[in-house]
């Protein structure tokens, strides 16, 4: 028998809207706090530019182990809102509209596949999830990945019984170039392969194609540059696969699976809290411990939810995915839960293979599959006679996450200068006065940056060399 609704969760339209409106106020408030500083700078410089001088770079930001992200797109993305708004939070304000985008093309899917209840599920641990709130408000290549993934889980499901040429194309074009953005998509590259391999989605060739097309067109520019300097590419000095020696980087990679699902959240950046800035040293040290608490505390503990919830999905796998899969014999339910595990194990692939180590935002491309075991175990218990229970507890995740969101908004390392100065910009043999204001963004500091930048990165590379 059903659990009876109480009247706020059968009114699941306004619930959802008022999360929505919640996550959405919380990421503006934070971009209105942000500051650019360090990977920022570069790409800052890459915008600047192309949108004062006409050069586009045809480079991302230096990768971790060497060499650079391959292809122009930073400079594309971050220049173009710079043409229109000359101040570091533009750029910011495209990243936002794209998780928005992703947002609500993955509510439409939920709504459709498992309804109001588990909307209500996804806002809390999707939208007004700290992880993904964090990085809607500071300028980092790896916050352009949400989008990537929403399309992938998007695009996938819609091709379960049938290729579609566009959505063949979409998923591939917005994948292969989000490589150029940052590596991490190519844990969907690695989700998308496990999937059609299994039968879980329908490649159309012809759009397949047209978006390799669209991504190698787009690394030509880079391709001619690296013929003359190898050095560009991002290749690291340590073996492929070195992982699975080191065993570390997979488990950390299990880990985060589970940590994003959850409040468990770094506490080497969303939790390194410092109000100093805002309240004073003397009660900034007592506001400090009793975020670290929240945070490491009670924060760390909702890690049990997605552990259960993964430990529910997976012991519901019939036999019959044991093999190849038939998709019209796959209900809805059963291929989202396909779809999480098969993005785990592409996810656990990505960083046995990869020679660098795994750090907590190079999976979150895969937030949109690491949270589907909650939603699915969540609506499942909706339907049962603990759903009160399940409701006050959803209603204290939520106040919890709500508090560690106005820390993290107010103490954490992106936001707690309130936009005000410049700290320790990148790159860091630059010399700069930290009196200097971030916004507005003006010709008196970040020219000088950017020619530096232009000097140091870019014109060594240039055709013809300069003095010839």
């Amino acid at each position: 028998m059903l659990a009876k609704s109480s009247k706020w969760w059968e009114a699941d339209d306004r619930v959802v809207a008022a999360l929505f409106l919640v996550g959405l106020a919380i990421s503006l408030w934070m971009i209105s706090r942000v500051q650019a500083g360090y990977d920022a700078t570069d790409m800052l410089s890459r915008g600047w530019l192309l949108i004062q001088k006409g050069i586009w770079v045809p480079l991302g930001n230096p990768a971790t182990g060497g060499g650079y992200v391959p292809g122009g797109m930073t400079a594309l993305l971050v220049g173009l809102p710079l043409g229109l708004w000359m101040d570091h939070r533009a750029p910011i304000l495209l990243i936002l509209i794209t998780h928005i985008v992703a947002y609500l093309l993955l509510d439409r899917l939920i709504k459709e596949t498992l309804g109001p209840g588990a909307r209500i599920l996804f806002a809390v641990f999707y939208w007004i999830n700290p992880w993904r709130l964090y990085q809607s408000a500071w300028l980092d290549n790896s916050n352009y990945a949400f989008i990537a993934g929403a399309i992938h889980l998007w695009a996938c499901y819609r091709q379960r019984h049938k290729p579609n040429l566009w959505l063949s194309f979409l998923m591939v074009a917005m994948v292969g170039l989000s490589v150029q953005l940052h590596l991490s998509a190519l844990v969907l590259i690695l989700s998308a392969l496990f999937l059609w391999w299994r039968g879980y989605w329908k490649v159309h060739w012809g759009g397949a194609i047209l978006g390799a097309a669209v991504t190698f067109g787009g690394l030509v520019p880079f391709a001619l540059l690296a013929i003359q300097h190898p050095e560009l590419i991002p290749i690291n000095r340590d073996p492929v696969g070195l992982g699975l020696v080191r065993i570390s980087p997979v488990l950390k990679g299990i880990i985060y699976w589970f940590r994003y699902g959850s409040l468990f959240c770094s506490s080497q950046s969303m939790y390194a809290f410092d109000f100093s800035r805002s309240v004073g040293p003397w009660l900034s040290s007592s506001l400090t411990r009793v975020f670290v608490v929240l945070g490491m505390g009670l924060g760390s503990l909702t890690i049990a939810v997605p552990i259960l919830a993964n430990f529910w999905c997976w012991r519901r796998r019939g036999k019959s995915h044991r093999v190849r899969a038939v998709v019209e014999d796959v209900d809805t339910r059963s291929w989202l839960r396909e779809y999480a595990l098969w993005s785990l194990v592409a996810c656990v692939a990505a960083n046995a293979l990869s020679p660098a180590p795994a750090m907590w935002w190079h999976n979150l491309v895969i937030l949109q599959a690491a949270v589907l075991p909650v939603l699915l175990w969540g609506d499942a218990l909706l339907h049962t006679r603990v759903a009160p229970l399940v409701r006050r507890g959803l209603v204290a995740y939520l106040v919890l996450s709500l508090v560690l969101l106005v820390g993290m908004a107010v103490g954490s390392e992106q936001y707690l200068y309130g936009g005000d100065i410049l700290p320790n910009p990148a790159p860091a043999n630059l010399e700069i006065r930290r009196d200097i204001p971030a916004s507005p963004f003006n010709s008196e500091h970040f020219p000088r940056r950017t020619d530096f930048f232009y000097q140091t990165y870019m014109r060594p590379y240039e055709f013809p060399a300069e003095g010839s």
